[in-house]
């Protein structure tokens, strides 16, 4: 298993913002849910399987309720 500096920048942002969801005792999913967000769609976003202004403008949402600059 690569550690988190060998993984991919998408991988890292993921990995970096489901960690700032749980140190606040929430969940990437429980948010999602919570923002009336589809959690796959916030998934693919994050790791850049969707691209575009709307999946740039989530991901900056994400980012922003999370606590993780950019």
């Amino acid at each position: 298993m690569p550690s988190v500096s060998q993984k991919e920048p998408v991988d890292q942002r993921n990995a970096l913002i489901r960690s700032a969801f749980v140190s606040q005792g929430t969940s990437l999913h429980a948010w999602c849910l919570s923002a009336g967000i589809n959690p796959h769609n916030a998934r693919k976003a994050i790791i850049g399987k969707w691209t575009g202004p709307k999946a740039s403008q989530l991901v900056a949402q994400i980012m922003a309720a999370a606590g993780v600059e950019k």
